[in-house]
Formats: structure tokens, C-alpha cells, sequence
């Protein structure tokens, strides 16, 4: 009977009080804090989930604090007022980690940060990370336009130092602003999987957090699953989550060490990763669980990839369910399964992250292959009622005959 296992999506990117919770990006690390003593721009690229976000949050912050930057990391690319924001927290950053009496007026982002930094002597270190989602929410429209050139001039300017993250797929939407920023890819670190021996790293760390202690075994299966292997390395965010559901396996038998034989028990890492949604789902209800059923071909491409779809999409999609609808949108974006974006079309809705699309069309799968043996297994009741009614039809007509 398999274990009963929690489920701790690992959604969440490590912060600047996890470096030392950060494997494998020491050299990526160096070479960000290298480009910012010398160059203006860093972009860093990676595909969904390789851990960009921790790279700049847990790794490159924390280093270029100590090499004397004032650092800001900054994600919020919602809404109309992401220029306002952005100043707003270099402003907290400053007053934070430099000048508490540092006092700016209404200015664009250049002026803010040449300010700035004549006032308290040092470079600041600006960190957009998921720019992804600013070029994909803001495209041909008046904020991006000013946002571009504000941005653009204050690079252009080195005034400050400026570390972009997005992810691979968004490299071409970003190329936008090469017609305001010279050499605009010059400088740029494409971040690659872990090797192997990082990933171990990732799960002793991850389960010595739980207080367990893995077995060799164990971490040996952990980091050569093939749904964690990416390429020539191990996908971060799908080996931590595997750990991390081994030791929420191991402490429900209150055991404190992390075995191959839970691993066994529980179908295997594969099985322990693609499941991880599973009560999340089933949470929802069986008519909200059926009404994502329908929505999922409408939310991932065939390429497994995340889409965006508007709210009277997935209504028209859901058939009889639509009365569910509304009540199952704000559901999913507070268990952290979908989330709602402000395009130029519009408000959209999409999977919160685009990592997570294998673990739900695992999911869908699974469940499209349950409807369908059950439509089968009621097909044959169906028969065999139908050949049984038919049976006693023909003995009861039988019978009336031999007595007329």
C-alpha cells in the first residue's frame, strides 16, 4: 500500500539568507560580480525552473553586497506603475544598506540612481529578475515604451549596474531594446542544469534542512530519475522537490533517515514528482477537478509549454461546468496552480509556473486514461445488461409460446 507523502511544491526561489543552501553556481556567481565591476548589463538566461531566481536572489545579491554594491532584487512587472516601483525599491535599498537620510524626488530611473550613488559613494546593483514577464504583459503599448527608454537610458548611462534574468524563450521579445541598448546580449550567462555531484548537494542540504540523513542509495536515485535529468545535468527545481517529498515520506514514519526503499515504496522519484499536485487537486472538489480537466488543453501547448487563456475562454470550455467557473478561478490561484497576468489583450490566466506543465499533463493523462476505462467499464455493464435482458426476453417469450 503506498505511503501516504505531503506535498511540498517547491514554488518558492531561495532568498539572500539561503546562500549557503545554493549548489553548483559559484563560478555563475563570480562571473555576474566580475561583469559589475567592469560592464553595465548582465543578462542571464535559462529555461523554467533551472533556478535563475535563486542565482540572483541567493547567489548574486549576497556576493555583490560584500563586494560594496547596494543590490536590489526586483520582480513585480504587474500593472501600470513598474517604472514608480522600481524607484521606489532602489529608494528602500538605499536608505536600507547605505543612507537611512537619503531624500529623492520625482525623477526617472537614470537621474535616481546617479543621485544615488554620488550621495553615498557606492554602485548600486539593480537585479530584474523574471523579466520574462515584463516583456511577454508589456509589449506595444505607452508603459512599455516608456519604460523601455527609461530603462535604456539609465544602462546606456551606467548609471548603476544591471543584471536582467528571463527565461530562454523570451530572448527574442527582449531583443526589442537592442534599438536602445548597444550590444544589448554582449554580456550573457546562460545557465546551465547541475551536474550530478551539485545535485547531491541540493539533496543532502534539502533533507539535513528536514533533519534526515540520506542514504547514498537514496541520493544515487534521486539524481538519476529521468524526470530531474535535463540534458547533460539535473533539473534543480525537480530534485529538490523529490527530496523534499522523501523526507516528508521519511517523517510520517517518523524515521530520520531518507531510504531507497521509501523511494521504492512510493512508485519511485518519477512517481514522487509527477504526483506532487495530486492532493492539491483533488482538494478542489470532483466538479472543480473536472472542470480543470477541461480547462488544461487551454492553459499548456503540445510542446508542454504554459499559455495564456482568458477568462471567457475557459468559461466557454467548460461545457456544463460553467457555473463552476467562477468559483474555481480564484481556487487555483490561492493553491498556487494558476495565476492571472495583465496583457495588452487583457487580463489572462496561466499556470503559475511553466516548470510544473509535466507534473499537470501527467496529471491529465492520468486522469484522461481513468475516464476512459471507466466510459469502457460502463460500456460493458451496458452490454451485459442489455445481452442479459435480451437472454430473459427470449426465455420468458420461449416459455409463452410452449403454453399457448
Amino acid at each position: 500500500m503506498p505511503l501516504h507523502v505531503p506535498v511540498p511544491l517547491t514554488l518558492t526561489p531561495l532568498n539572500h539568507d539561503d546562500e549557503a543552501l545554493l549548489c553548483g553556481r559559484a563560478a555563475e556567481v563570480e562571473t555576474i560580480v566580475e561583469n559589475c565591476r567592469s560592464s553595465r548589463l548582465t543578462v542571464v538566461t535559462s529555461s523554467s525552473g533551472l533556478g535563475a531566481s535563486s542565482l540572483l536572489r541567493a547567489g548574486a545579491e549576497p556576493a555583490l553586497r560584500r563586494d560594496g554594491f547596494v543590490t536590489v532584487v526586483y520582480s513585480d512587472w504587474q500593472g501600470r506603475s513598474i517604472a514608480t516601483r522600481l524607484r521606489e525599491a532602489i529608494v528602500r535599498a538605499v536608505h536600507e544598506q547605505a543612507d537611512g537620510a537619503f531624500v529623492p524626488t520625482p525623477e526617472p530611473l537614470l537621474d535616481l540612481l546617479t543621485k544615488a550613488q554620488a550621495k553615498i559613494g557606492r554602485p548600486v546593483a539593480v537585479l530584474l529578475d523574471q523579466f520574462e514577464d515584463y516583456v511577454r504583459c508589456h509589449s506595444g503599448t505607452d508603459v512599455s515604451d516608456d519604460f523601455d527608454a527609461e530603462l535604456a537610458n539609465a544602462v546606456s548611462a551606467r548609471a548603476g549596474r544591471f543584471v536582467i534574468a528571463l527565461q530562454t524563450p523570451s530572448i527574442t521579445a527582449f531583443e526589442r531594446l537592442s534599438q536602445y541598448i548597444p550590444n544589448l546580449m554582449g554580456y550573457t550567462i546562460e545557465l546551465p542544469p547541475l551536474s550530478p555531484e551539485a545535485a547531491k548537494d541540493v539533496v543532502r542540504k534539502t533533507a539535513a534542512q528536514a533533519g534526515i540523513a540520506m542514504e547514498d542509495a537514496a541520493v544515487d536515485q534521486l539524481v538519476t530519475a529521468p524526470t530531474v535529468i535535463a540534458g547533460a545535468g539535473v533539473h534543480p527545481l525537480f530534485v529538490k522537490l523529490a527530496a523534499e517529498r522523501l523526507c516528508g515520506a521519511e517523517l510520517n514514519l517518523a524515521s530520520k533517515v531518507g531510504r531507497a526503499s521509501t523511494l521504492l515504496a512510493n512508485g519511485g522519484a518519477d512517481r514522487m514528482i509527477l504526483e506532487s499536485l495530486d492532493p492539491v487537486i483533488q482538494d478542489l472538489g470532483s466538479n472543480h477537478v473536472e472542470l480543470l480537466f477541461r480547462w488544461i488543453p487551454l492553459l499548456r501547448s503540445a510542446d508542454l509549454r504554459r499559455t495564456a487563456a482568458s477568462e471567457k475562454a475557459l468559461v466557454d470550455r467548460s461545457g456544463k461546468w460553467n457555473r463552476f467557473a467562477l468559483t474555481l478561478l480564484p481556487l487555483l490561484v490561492k493553491s498556487g496552480l494558476l495565476r492571472t497576468i495583465a496583457t495588452p489583450n487583457g487580463l489572462r490566466c496561466e499556470l503559475a509556473r511553466e516548470s510544473t506543465t509535466i507534473i499537470i499533463h501527467d496529471w491529465w493523462l492520468r486522469t484522461e486514461a481513468a475516464i476512459v476505462a471507466r466510459q469502457r467499464a460502463q460500456f460493458r455493464v451496458r452490454s451485459i445488461s442489455i445481452a442479459a435482458g435480451a437472454i430473459v426476453f427470449c426465455y420468458l417469450v420461449y416459455w409463452y409460446m410452449r403454453l399457448r
